[in-house]
């Protein structure tokens, strides 16, 4: 029986790695994103040292137990019985002469942050723009940077370097030793054991940067499209960056019903100076309706805390995310998706209250003969063809492509049954809508995927041989949760 199984499995560990349902820090180990997706297993085992790890995954793996493996809960990932926490692997080893950090699993990406600022002064590796978000979820799905158009994606091997991972026979290996496993991890979602630490690549980069965000009324719309269509038609810098989103309550505003303002994050590693010119942002700034609402030069862990409106989502919002993948941006590119969204909120007036669409603008980079300050001898053509052809990592990506993520989500209380359904069909209509007549790619990034997504076309030609590695490593498919390689599906409730 379970109950007998769960004793064996405190038997196991230090009372210390152990937290009941009924434990003051549960919630905080246990609780997905999404409450929709939280199954409140009974247990949660936190590991602290290898030999622990080696053996709860290797009970777990041979037990009729149901786990899930997590780090912060951004993924919503959970479980009938157990999960199985990450959160105790907090080394730090940055090596300068090496170029390389070193960190567990257990990490956040602010933390991260925090922690470079103070001891690796004017290096940066290539992470995640959310202070909450995990560092291990966000490079098994190929995540993304603002450092992302000069390096490329977090899963890049360029990037990532090494992952130490536990099997299921509870051996500890680091996945170099293992080719095809590496390759695997490098965006293949992670179901192939547990991920205790990894090693990415850091490069000395500025120590301030200029990061913004400008606010627009609805009545700017379509001056900003266009806007938006201008910097993405024109030869890129790869040490700029912008996102476009809407406003409310996400920036902790008040909700602006279907018809919402337009929010621009901007990010020039040049400095202040750059991005308000003609060069930079210089176009956004001059018109007549921006509002800038935050701004200045800042480290990055500053940067990336701009975004922490959006964390007060977590645990309260029924909450899902999906990201197509566009080709191409043009003048109406934005006043598509705002009507996407003015159609949702005509579905369900209250998704207003939990929901975003923001446009994650690539720029493409043209290359020099010779390196310049702001373009490296290690930067690629652009952030999603940066690893040199679809077939370097698991999740295949060669070509320029702008991210179309969407979110739709309200507070749980008075939520009507039909909620997820709702947001699931609106969901499948962006991507074609917001693209335009037939630009559609029919591509998804690989970290917000759901039921209705066809894994195989998520991973194209990669996926057969992605499914052969899942099988050698777990062929009793018991790592299950998110993408399913096995049964070539979504699992659902294990993804926002």
């Amino acid at each position: 029986m379970a109950s007998n199984t769960l004793q064996h499995l405190r038997d196991l560990v230090s009372p210390s790695e152990i937290i009941e349902r009924d434990a003051p820090a549960y919630k905080d180990a246990a609780a997905p994103w999404s409450p929709w997706a939280d199954q409140r297993p009974p247990l949660v085992v936190q590991p602290t040292s290898l030999d622990s790890m080696s053996k709860v995954v290797k009970f777990l793996y041979d037990s009729d137990l149901d786990f899930a493996v997590r780090n912060t809960g951004t993924g919503s990932v959970s479980a009938k019985d157990v999960i199985l926490s990450t959160h105790g692997f907090k080394d730090f080893d940055f090596n300068e002469s090496a170029g390389t950090l070193t960190i567990g699993s257990g990490y956040d990406w602010g933390t991260v942050d925090r922690k470079m600022e103070k001891e690796a002064p004017g290096w940066q590796v290539v992470g995640a723009r959310c202070t909450w978000v995990g560092v291990t979820g966000s490079a098994l799905v190929g995540g993304l940077s603002w450092l992302s158009h000069e390096y490329g994606m977090i899963s890049d091997p360029q990037n990532l370097l090494d992952v130490q991972i536990v099997l299921r026979d509870g051996k500890v290996i680091w996945a170099s030793e293992q080719p095809d496993l590496l390759w695997a991890l490098r965006g293949g979602g992670g179901n192939f054991g547990t991920v205790t630490a990894l090693k990415y690549r850091a490069r000395q980069y500025p120590k301030t940067v200029f990061a913004a965000v400008l606010f627009f009324p609805y009545s700017a719309l379509s001056d900003v499209s266009k806007l938006v269509s201008r910097m993405a038609a024109r030869t890129g810098d790869p040490r700029i960056a912008m996102h476009v989103c809407n406003r409310g309550t996400a920036f902790a505003e008040a909700p602006q019903g279907a018809k919402p303002g337009v929010a621009i994050m901007m990010f020039d590693a040049h400095g202040q100076q750059h991005a308000r010119s003609d060069d930079g942002f210089g176009w956004f700034f001059k018109h007549p309706d921006a509002v800038e609402w935050a701004g200045g030069e800042m480290g990055m862990a500053d940067v990336n805390s701009l975004g922490d409106s959006f964390k007060h989502w977590q645990g309260e919002n029924k909450f899902w995310a999906s990201a197509p993948l566009l080709a191409e941006i043009d003048d109406e590119t934005v006043n598509r998706a705002w009507k996407w969204w003015e159609d949702c909120i005509n579905v369900h007036e209250d998704f207003q209250t939990g929901s975003v669409v923001l446009l994650e603008f690539m720029q493409e980079v043209s290359i020099p003969t010779r390196p310049t300050k702001s373009i490296t001898a290690d930067s690629r053509q652009a952030a999603m063809s940066s690893a040199g052809g679809r077939s370097k990592t698991a999740w295949p990506h060669s070509e320029r492509r702008h991210v179309m993520q969407l979110g739709l989500g309200r507070k749980t209380e008075g939520a009507p049954p039909s909620i997820r359904e709702m947001a699931m069909k609106q969901f499948a209509k962006a991507g074609p809508l917001i693209a335009g007549p037939e630009k559609d790619t029919k591509e998804y990034h690989a970290g917000f995927l759901h039921e209705w997504n066809d894994v195989r076309e998520v991973y194209g030609e990669n996926f057969d041989r992605l499914k052969e590695i899942k099988l050698q490593y777990d062929p009793e498919n018991r790592f299950n949760k998110g993408v399913n390689l096995t049964d070539e599906k979504v699992t659902a409730k294990a993804t926002v």
